[in-house]
């Protein structure tokens, strides 16, 4: 174990966090049959559910509206005798999510990152958290990245509003992350961010897709010689072409990672492998199938249970992703999501003509719990329309502090309008596209 994982496992211990519990367990599973890991999930299934319908008042009303008993649910495929719990309901009935029993110093709450344009705020138990961690350390470390190892990080930018922890800014000074502002990446600062790059030798990077996407083409018209060991591009769709111009400029393993904030790990990709495979030792996911029907494979939308949340338990809910699930394979144990659609986040052109990641709009309206949902079309690469669903509590403030941190990174002379709307249509494609760019052609989609 290097410093950074050793003073980690000192602080988890003394804290009484499991994670080091957890990344052993996931050490072992991965090379469990399928009917192991079947049982596993299945036995992790049972638990909760009989916790929801002792202490959580939400499941117990359904439960017995539709009776249900604990000893009804034995497998993921009686998941289908539950309702969908939708991101309405999660609102209307947050307080009855909550269980009952749970120690409120042992819960955290989060604000999910919005990128299906509607954030939320998700209560979670520490277990729920080590949990949907250690899958992600796991992930990682199937393209190589371990816990101790440096790599490039490259998300965010200086909103001037982001605050980490003492804790979470000791530990990327222990293992010496190198940090790379996203939002910042353009033609004119690229040198800077190459410089650092090649000065810190760093075999990994890790950020949002858009981000990586344009370095690597940054780096090809600088005639940048850069070669990674792995990139794993997350937050958004990767799109094929992005992948390939990654893949090829910089030499080395692309494996994106898929996730949301109101469960965390959903899959993790391998190389030489396709898809991403899916955590069930943490997470079930089920496909809504164009007849109506629910399956634990098959093509249509994702509806997700988090095997670990007791605080504000997550059971059957439709996180507006959708793709393709398949069963076991590779001589894994994990079911994989074979294609992923959804989410897809166009980029956005400055007042000079630089590109800079649409995941922008997710950090800002992150910070106004105030909008509901939004959609950001670029009309013209001065004219950016920015169409919200605002809640009762929004003010002039929130309003002008949109209108700064977008005018911050789109610069001075962007025209930006914010319009208020009673809703936000989904395109035909029933995919979540919350960034519409149409001084850019359209990209080609999975």
């Amino acid at each position: 174990m290097g410093l950074y994982s050793t003073t980690r496992s000192i602080r988890w211990w003394l804290n009484g966090y499991p994670g080091d519990t957890y990344a052993r367990l996931l050490a072992k599973s991965e090379h469990w049959s399928k009917s192991e890991m079947q049982a596993y999930r299945d036995g992790k299934l049972r638990s909760l559910i009989a916790h929801c319908y002792e202490n959580v008042k939400y499941y117990r009303d359904i439960m017995d509206r539709e009776k249900i008993t604990p000893k009804d649910v034995q497998s993921a495929a009686d998941l289908v005798k539950f309702p969908p719990l939708t991101k309405d309901k999660v609102r209307a009935h947050r307080s009855e999510l909550m269980a009952s029993n749970i120690n409120q110093m042992r819960v955290s709450w989060s604000k999910t990152g919005g990128t299906t344009g509607e954030p939320m705020q998700i209560c979670r138990n520490v277990e729920s958290g080590a949990w949907a961690n250690a899958c992600y350390e796991r992930g990682l470390q199937w393209g190589g990245l371990g816990p101790d190892t440096p790599r490039i990080r490259l998300f965010g930018g200086s909103l001037g509003i982001d605050k980490k922890s003492f804790m979470e800014n000791l530990g990327t000074m222990i293992r010496r992350d190198l940090f790379l502002p996203a939002f910042e990446l353009r033609a004119d600062t690229a040198s800077t961010f190459f410089s650092k790059i090649h000065r810190s030798q760093y075999r990994f990077v890790i950020g949002y897709a858009s981000a990586i996407y344009r370095l690597a083409r940054l780096a090809e018209e600088k005639n940048q010689h850069i070669q990674f060991d792995a990139v794993f591009p997350t937050a958004e769709l990767l799109l094929p072409e992005w992948e390939e111009t990654i893949r090829k400029v910089f030499k080395c393993h692309v494996l994106p990672y898929y996730g949301s904030g109101e469960v965390g790990s959903l899959g993790y990709s391998r190389p030489n492998s396709n898809g991403y495979f899916i955590p069930e030792e943490h997470v079930i996911i089920e496909v809504l199938q164009k007849d109506g029907s629910m399956h634990l494979s098959g093509d249509g939308g994702f509806v997700i249970t988090d095997l670990d949340n007791y605080a504000m338990p997550i059971i059957r809910y439709v996180n507006g992703d959708a793709g393709k699930v398949s069963d076991a394979s590779d001589g894994l144990p994990f079911s994989r999501i074979e294609r992923l659609d959804g989410r897809y986040n166009s980029f956005l052109l400055t007042d000079t003509g630089d590109l800079i990641s649409g995941v922008i709009g997710t950090h800002i309206f992150r910070h106004v719990p105030s909008v509901r949902t939004y959609r950001i079309i670029q009309e013209t690469q001065l004219d950016i329309t920015i169409n919200i669903v605002p809640e009762a509590g929004y003010s002039t403030k929130d309003e002008n502090l949109i209108l700064d941190l977008f005018a911050r990174h789109l610069g001075g002379k962007t025209k930006i309008v914010v319009h208020k709307v009673s809703h936000i249509e989904a395109p035909p494609s029933g995919k979540s596209v919350f960034v519409i760019n149409k001084c850019l052609p359209s990209p080609v989609q999975r």
